[in-house]
């Protein structure tokens, strides 16, 4: 039932932009995908939904769960696990978040990220419904169509996504692939667009909730409805579908702290055990306090409970606050789920939307400070009012139904020689020169061709060349003293990347100009070259002009080629360094000359360097746009890893510390920082909790040694007692968190910069994973779980000792940790596999 109002909608502006659209529009088919995994994805999308229909009756809306394109195996473990790592192990999910968020914002392409939706099927789904628009409400997808995007599919469809939390993270390069973004709240709309998020493609919509603000008078009516005195303070204890938090420790500080009569709705979601501990401690309270203790109810019933309190004490998920505010509910955030929800809880404190409890003593003071203190609690209620008038979803209405919002193509001339260049060179070049000032840039770019090619036939080997100053000087193999008098051109860097008109007659775009257009391009940028080394270099370039037009020097593949170029000038500016290959008379390489030169860079504490990438551009039109990594014949195991491969980065690659690139339908240049941690604005939080994230081997061994703890609580004689006993459930709870952070500490190793300690600890777990499938979850006979305790016991003391070098470096901990997130879940869906039919065998 529902206790709210007969007919929710969603909170909507009445602004002249929240106007309604002419119901007559041509009806169009929108698809919508949203996650399982909570309630508010969902929530938000039939929210969106009803806004459609309400403006365009005939438009037919498709939901769809993105979880359904996972594994049915491995989404019935996801859900658990995550859950699990989430209730748990607060120390692992933190660092897990982390690292997410790091790689993130670090790696070069979203589409470089694990992910558990596959693209071929949500693509092949997307062609079989054939919409007009898609949007989302989950990161996860979104991500997913925006890859799709990037690689040239749904080109002609509208795609947009709303962000339904409260956090910024890597999310804005989420929206640099779609064509629009819809934000929660303005401060959100600003980090997106200092991470370089153009304007026309976020806007502030707020969270669609099918609530409306509730007025004193109607929260009477709705207490009187369900049960409750209508005169006397109420409290709402929520904690989501899952019911997370300790409600009996909350329940006893409220005592402690608040006088008066006071009426608690506890909402238990789906957690059975905490309904029962409650109930069982209603009888005990005193007569002041009245408790009314809920189970998982419907939607409609749970913003009920909320529009009927006075207090609300929740965690922070994005749905049930964006109904708290729009309904008008002085808020107390718990910090039950680490990560994201603690990143929402900070932005909610920092507006003032929200009060933060650490503990369940900071909850029941600031529960008395809100009854007590009318000018405290009339604070929060005007940021909420001021979050309720923001809230404008007519506007993701609007981006799904009316063709202006349609999104641009990449014109048929883009990127072609004398076609239409990518907008903002100058001004990306400009930012870069900026942040990354140089006086040398050497430029070493990719191999190229017009077909998809593993080994590019015409220049496996890509191509060197060299900036002094605001000059590219690089060797052109097609020059003719006739035509040409320059065997080098010289072109500004924005000509040699972007550049779309020919420098002189004998010029190939994509390869000796415009390279961006046709492959990547890597720079290794140089600061603090003396002016007499520049002068210098310049004069060889000079040397080298003259003696190709006097017919002395020409360009030859093996013995004076576009590494041979660059190398000579670097030599007369003092800085030359041979190659293996050309000390012994081989041709030179351009990835060796350019590998060489950087090393005898780093060799000089005068100079400064940083390694940029310059990527292809897609969505280009020109002949040549397929790159591949530059090959060597003088390293052929790294050459043979690199044709075979097309996932792995090389080494020299991860070095890249920002790049210029491009999106496909958006024809921007975008300055880029790959070294951003959480924030990808550069715009750093005060964290709610003081200490920041561990390492995740640090967290790993934390939460080992806190669960271990645990054990030592309960007696090993009572443990043989626990048959049919309540507390079995939280003893297999306790076993299983083990073997968990076991899983994790193993992948990470094995993950790691530690490998030559990692088949040490694959050995113990593996005895065990074979110990715990020795224990009966139904009885845990004292023999079983002894042995379990002592191997368990065994592998903290190994990892202790062995995963935590004193040495351990700060880069060492970041490197090993971000390779576990994407490896981890198929490993564990294995291991649980084999557990499960293990113990289904007895």
């Amino acid at each position: 039932m529902n206790l709210m109002s007969p007919n929710p909608q969603p909170a909507r502006v009445t602004s002249q932009q929240g106007m309604k659209m002419d119901a007559s529009l041509p009806p169009k088919k929108i698809v919508i995908f949203y996650s399982s995994i909570g309630y508010g994805h969902i929530s938000a999308a039939q929210a969106i939904r009803a806004e459609i229909h309400r403006q365009s009756r005939n438009t037919e809306v498709v939901l769809q769960d993105i979880r359904a394109f996972m594994h049915p195996l491995w989404r019935r473990v996801d859900e658990r696990l995550y859950w699990f790592v989430a209730s748990n192990l607060p120390e692992c999910f933190e660092s897990l978040f982390d690292a997410m968020q790091t790689r993130g914002n670090r790696i070069p392409s979203l589409s470089m990220l694990p992910t558990d939706y596959p693209e071929g099927k949500v693509h092949a789904y997307l062609t079989q419904q054939a919409p007009d628009v898609i949007l989302s409400t989950h990161y996860g997808a979104a991500q997913v169509l925006g890859t799709l995007r990037e690689k040239g599919f749904l080109a002609n469809r509208r795609i947009g996504w709303l962000h339904t939390d409260f956090f910024e993270g890597y999310f804005p390069r989420i929206s640099k692939l779609i064509d629009r973004t819809f934000l929660a709240h303005p401060e959100l709309e600003s980090r997106w667009l200092a991470a370089g998020v153009p304007p026309d493609k976020v806007i502030t919509s707020g969270m669609p909730v099918q609530v409306e603000a509730v007025s004193a008078v109607a929260r009477q009516d709705i207490r009187a409805c369900i049960g409750l005195s209508p005169d006397i303070p109420t409290l709402t204890l929520a904690g989501g579908k899952e019911g997370r938090g300790d409600y009996v420790d909350f329940i006893y500080s409220v005592m402690r702290h608040v006088p008066c009569s006071l009426q608690i709705i506890a909402a238990c979601g789906a957690n059975a055990s905490l309904r029962a501990r409650l109930e069982e401690l209603r009888g005990s309270l005193p007569s002041r306090l009245t408790l009314k203790v809920v189970g998982l109810v419907p939607r409609s019933d749970m913003t009920a409970y909320i529009g009927a309190a006075d207090v609300l004490i929740t965690k922070a998920g994005g749905l049930t606050l964006a109904e708290a505010f729009t309904i008008g509910v002085p808020t107390i955030l718990l910090d039950v789920i680490s990560g994201h929800e603690r990143e929402n809880a900070a932005l909610f404190v920092r507006q003032g939307l929200a009060s933060f409890a650490g503990n369940a003593e900071d909850a029941g003071r600031l529960v008395e400070e809100i009854l007590s203190d009318p000018v405290r609690r009339e604070e929060i209620l005007t940021a909420q009012r001021q979050y309720r008038e923001r809230t404008n979803i007519v506007s993701i209405a609007r981006f799904a139904l009316d063709d202006a919002e349609d999104p641009v193509y990449p014109l048929p001339t883009y990127g072609v020689e004398d076609g239409a260049p990518v907008l903002g060179i100058d001004a990306a070049l400009a930012r870069l020169d900026a942040e990354s000032p140089a006086e040398v840039e050497l430029l070493l770019s990719y191999a190229t061709s017009q077909t998809p090619e593993r080994i590019v036939r015409e220049n496996p080997f890509g191509h060197l060349a060299i900036r002094i100053e605001g000059v590219v000087y690089s060797a052109n193999y097609i020059a003719d003293p006739s035509v040409d008098p320059n065997f080098l051109q010289h072109v500004s860097l924005a000509d040699y990347l972007y550049g779309v008109t020919r420098p002189s007659p004998s010029q190939v775009h994509t390869n000796t100009y415009g390279m961006a257009y046709g492959r990547e391009t890597l720079g290794l940028r140089v600061r603090g070259v003396p002016p007499e080394s520049r002068a210098a270099m310049v004069a060889e370039a000079r040397r080298q002009e003259g003696a190709f037009r006097d017919g002395s020097l020409q360009w030859h593949r093996s013995d004076f080629n576009c590494a041979d170029v660059v190398a000579q000038m670097l030599a007369a500016g003092g800085y030359g360094r041979r190659s293996l290959g050309n000390r012994i008379g081989l041709p030179s390489m351009p990835l060796d000359v350019f590998e060489g030169i950087r090393a005898r860079f780093e060799e000089d504490p005068s100079l400064q360097e940083e390694l940029i990438a310059y990527r292809l551009l897609p969505g280009t039109q020109a002949p040549y746009r397929f790159s591949r990594f530059p090959l060597s014949m003088w390293q052929p195991l790294r050459s043979m890893a690199r044709v075979l491969s097309d996932a792995s980065r090389d080494e020299l690659e991860q070095a890249t510390t920002r790049q210029v690139t491009g999106y496909f339908s958006d024809s921007r240049l975008y300055v880029e920082d790959l070294r951003a941690c959480r924030s990808a604005s550069g715009t750093e939080d005060i964290p709610l909790v003081e200490r920041p994230p561990l390492a995740l081997e640090e967290a790993i061994l934390a939460d080992l040694r806190r669960v271990l703890a645990v054990y030592l609580e309960l007696p090993f004689q009572r443990i043989g007692r626990l048959e049919g006993h309540p507390a079995i459930k939280g003893f297999d709870a306790l076993v299983n968190r083990g073997l968990e952070l076991a899983r994790l500490a193993t992948e990470h190793a094995e993950d790691g910069l530690l490998r030559l300690r990692a088949d040490r600890l694959r050995a113990l777990f593996n005895r065990l994973v074979e110990d715990y499938g020795q224990i009966d979850p139904q009885r845990f006979e004292l023999r079983h779980v002894q042995v379990y305790l002592a191997q368990l016991r065994a592998f903290e003391s190994v990892l202790g000792r062995e995963l935590l070098p004193p040495g351990a470096s700060w880069t060492d901990r970041v490197r090993i940790s971000l390779h576990v997130w994407w490896r981890q879940k198929v490993v564990f869906a294995r291991r649980v596999a084999q557990v499960y039919f293990r113990k289904r065998e007895k």
